[in-house]
């Protein structure tokens, strides 16, 4: 070898800046509504009903809006991020397979 390999990210997302600050940690999920993010592929809406379900049950969360992408392999559109915005007060992502 000659030196370093460079990566190269298919998806062109590494040429896009973005902002890589972390949201404020919550400090309990009592009384909140999730939004959970299907990503299409086999058993994703599954594990995420499970996720709250557990999220209900141990740490009070008082309900959930299921949300599903159009396709596996593209990022959530714009508009569909803007509605779990203004929808819920924190996300999950949840891949299936």
């Amino acid at each position: 070898m000659t030196g370093p390999e460079k990566l190269l990210d298919p998806t062109g997302g590494s040429d896009q800046v973005t902002d890589s600050t972390l949201a404020p940690r919550l400090r309990s999920l009592h009384g909140l509504t999730a939004g959970l993010l299907d990503s299409t592929k086999p058993n994703a809406s599954v594990l995420l009903a499970e996720v709250a379900s557990w999220l209900k049950r141990e740490h009070g969360l008082h309900t959930s809006v299921m949300y599903t992408k159009g396709y596996f392999g593209t990022p959530a559109e714009e508009s569909q991020i803007q509605q779990i915005l203004r929808n819920c007060d924190f996300a999950v992502a949840g891949i299936g397979d």
